[in-house]
Formats: C-alpha cells, structure tokens, sequence
C-alpha cells in the first residue's frame, strides 16, 4: 500500500486531534480524581457501561459501511443517517424505561436517573454519526482535529466548577453532555452535508448487510471493553469499580495518545487498496512492528513506575489503583499489537473475521471473570492479562487464516522491541525504588529507562528503522 502524502497529511492531523483530547482530556481527568470519590467514577461508569453498548446497537455498523463504500456516496450517506436517527431514538427510549432495571443489577439506586440523563447523548450522536463518517473517509482529519480539540475543552470548563462546587458525579455528567452537543452543533454548521428526505432500500439492505458484521464485532468488542468493569461493579459495588474503571481510563489514555490517531487513518487507506491483499498483508506487518516499538516499552514505563504514578495523580481514598494501572498497562501493551487487525478485515470486506476471533475467546474470558473476582480486585486484574495473552494469540491465527501471515512474522517483529522494554525495565527496576518520589524523580526514572530503550532499539532494529525515516522523508518532499 502507498503510504504518501495524503496519508502523512492525514495521519498528523489525526494525531494533532487525538493530542489535543488526550493531552487536555487527562488534565481534566487528574484534577476531577483528585476533587472527586472513586463511587462518584464508579457511578457514571455504571452508566456508561450501557450508553456505549446503546452506541454499538444505534450505529448498527452503518457509519463503518459507509467509509468502506466507493460508490453512492450521497446516496448511502442518506440512508445512514435516517437509520442512525430512527435507531437512535428507539435506544434512548428504551434506556429510560430500563433504567431502574440497570441499577438494581449494580446495587446502586443512583444509577437510574444518570442513564435517563446520559439517554439524551444517543440522539445527539446519531444526528452527527454521518458527518464525522465522511471526514473520515475524506481524510478531512484537520477539519476534525479542531472539532476534537473543542469538544475537550468545553467538557472541562462545565466538570470542574461542578465538582469544585461539591456536585459529586453530576460534574462528570454535565462535562459528557456538554460535550455531546458542542460537538453535534459544531460538525452541522462546519459540514454542508445535508441529508435528502428519500430512503433507498436496496442500498439499505446492503448497508445492513455489511454492517452487520461490524456491528457483530463492535458488540464483542463492547464486551472486551466492558465486561470486566460490569463484573467487578456487581460483585464489588461502586468504590471499587470506580478504582478499577478509573485506572483502566487513565491507561487508555496513555496508549489512545499514541495509537487512536492511527486507526481511522489506517481504515481509510486500507479500504483504498481493499483489492490488493499483498500490500495490505505488508502494511499491516510494518503498522504491526511500528506499534510494537511503542506499545512495549509504555507499557513497561507505566508497570515499573506504578507506585510513583498513582502516589502523584490520586489522593489517599484510590488505595489499590497501582496496581491496577500496572497490570492493565502491560494487558494493553501487548493487545495493541494486533489491535490494526481488524481494520484491514473491514477493509477487505470480510467484518466476520474479527467477529469469529473475537467471539472464540467470549465465554473462556467471562468464566474467567466470574472465577477471578471470588478473590478480589488484584486477582481479577492478573486474570484479565493472562486472558489477553490468549486472545493475542487467537488473534494472529486469524491473520493467518485470512491473510496468510506466517505466526512466526510476528515473533520476529516484536522481538526487538520486546527485549529493549526489558531491558528498560532491568533499569528501572535498579531505579526507580522510592515510590514516594515526586515529579522531578518521576520525570528522571522515566527519562534513564526511556534511554535504555532507545539505546537498546537501535542496536535490534537497525533496518527497520531505516525503513521508517526513509518513509517519513518521502512523505514530506513528496
């Protein structure tokens, strides 16, 4: 695949909008954990467990179909967006009638009035699914980045004064909605798509036809995301789903900094080429290796450091939270490994792919679940690694299935980057001892095990990384 100009161009506006929400949104998150309770985090998690799982039902797919598509583009945007519209406000409705049903099943009675609350963002996003859609698939990801960098910080101005003024987990609510809508508003008045009042059935139930698998996916997907917090929410209540959803936040954070500006990029370029699998199987191998020698070495940074971390952003009441970011650092390290895999199969028109691979591992990872969390939050958190482990591994036998690539092309691209982070880790371990440092020697730890790696990553992989900055300096003289 040709990675040229339009995809550099694409890919630093991408990642200028994912900077722009992960470099003020966890400035936001610090100082809200530091105002509020870990029940307060552990009630809007409850919440948002359903209204995320609302998002996969209303889109249904359609907003992937449409990017995929290199044909009646207007036509099917149409269509999408009156199915998201309609689809969005039977799912709002039904979440306000199911409320009180959804806090009894976490124990909360609190619960019921923020999922009626929150129920108000499912319409809001469906109104501006299409929009953002063809963004996308215009690789308009400037136009995005200021939309993203607008919708992070209004979010904030309205959280902060809340929580200050003592409204607990309203100030999370009111920073989610405010959001919502200042990015509804902002995607009609800055795009002039407008839909038509026709509905073309054929090219609905084609639409469908491939949304359905990606809906499929994106439900599983729902499940990898969230089922863990669910369980933990039953059977430990809302303090502790709070420490364990909030320190899962702030690890996502770190890793969404580096890797979500990627993939819509990646989608986008991928369903260009969706007819050359030679190159998309390359493409994925070299995006595959790229993530490795950043995905690793994080992971170890924030699992060697998880002390000093949790001791400089979290008060007294977040006891436990170390851990957590530590183990769930290195489950996200090696998932984002193979986490571009299910683009090039939606990219190729095969959605199922990440469906079946996806689904083999459901149940183990539930049982798992249910097993893990008799003996408290440190051991679940152990059980979702290893049960990661072993999804990673379902993963590239799929990509072997589907697109051919040898199992031993992923042991070779990552062993570089896999014995530089442990040798980062060996010096951080030899370090980084006081967890009652504060920033400065946080900053210095971070910086000598940084070091090691870079020092390590040059020696192991010499040609590879020639092979990047060869890439990076076409792409700005072409």
């Amino acid at each position: 695949m040709e990675f040229g100009t339009n995809a550099l161009h694409a890919f630093k506006w991408s990642a200028l909008g994912e900077a722009a929400s992960k470099a003020i949104g966890p400035i936001i998150f610090i100082v809200l954990a530091r105002i509020l309770l870990p029940d307060d985090f552990g009630v809007v998690a409850a919440a948002t467990v359903i209204i995320s799982f609302s998002q996969v039902i209303w889109d249904a797919g359609l907003a992937k179909a449409l990017i995929q598509r290199q044909g009646q583009i207007d036509a099917s945007a149409t269509v999408v967006f009156w199915l998201n519209v309609v689809l969005g406000i039977v799912v709002a409705v039904l979440l306000v009638a199911v409320a009180p049903l959804i806090a009894g099943f976490f124990g909360d009675e609190r619960i019921t009035v923020v999922v009626r609350v929150l129920a108000f963002q499912i319409p809001l996003s469906a109104v501006a699914s299409v929009h953002t859609a063809l963004l996308q698939k215009e690789l308009q990801f400037k136009k995005l980045f200021y939309i993203r960098l607008l919708t992070t910080v209004l979010p904030g101005a309205a959280s902060i004064p809340m929580a200050v003024s003592g409204l607990g987990y309203w100030a999370l609510i009111a920073g989610v909605l405010v959001g919502q809508v200042t990015q509804t508003t902002v995607l009609w008045l800055t795009n002039a798509w407008r839909p038509t009042f026709s509905f073309d059935r054929l090219l609905a139930r084609e639409l469908l036809l491939f949304g359905r698998w990606v809906m499929l996916s994106a439900v599983i997907g729902w499940f990898y995301a969230w089922m863990d917090a669910i369980v933990v929410g039953h059977y430990l209540g809302s303090h502790d789903m709070g420490i364990y959803r909030t320190g899962n936040t702030l690890v996502t954070m770190v890793f969404g900094l580096a890797f979500a500006p990627m993939l819509p990029v990646l989608y986008s370029l991928f369903s260009r080429a969706q007819d050359d699998v030679p190159k998309l199987r390359n493409a994925l191998m070299f995006v595959a290796r790229a993530i490795a020698m950043v995905s690793l070495p994080v992971a170890v940074l924030l699992f060697s450091l998880q002390h000093q971390i949790a001791s400089l952003i979290f008060g007294p009441e977040w006891t436990g939270i170390a851990f957590v970011i530590g183990v769930l650092a290195l489950t996200h390290g090696m998932t984002w490994i193979v986490g571009a895999n299910g683009e090039v199969y939606r990219a190729v028109g095969l959605p199922q792919a990440e469906t079946w691979a996806m689904s083999v591992t459901m149940l183990p990872y539930l049982i798992g679940y249910l097993i893990a969390i008799r003996y408290g939050l440190a051991s679940f958190a152990v059980a979702r690694l290893a049960l990661a482990v072993v999804g990673t591994a379902i993963q590239i036998w799929v990509a072997f299935k589907v697109l051919r690539i040898p199992p031993t092309d992923w042991g070779k691209g990552t062993f570089g980057p896999l014995i530089s982070a442990l040798a980062m880790y060996a010096a951080l371990t030899a370090f980084a001892s006081d967890v009652s440092s504060g920033v400065v020697a946080f900053a210095m730890y971070s910086a000598v095990g940084l070091c090691v790696y870079c020092l390590m990553i040059a020696l192991t992989t010499k040609g590879f990384i020639k092979q990047l900055l060869a890439l990076s300096n076409s792409g700005s003289t072409t």
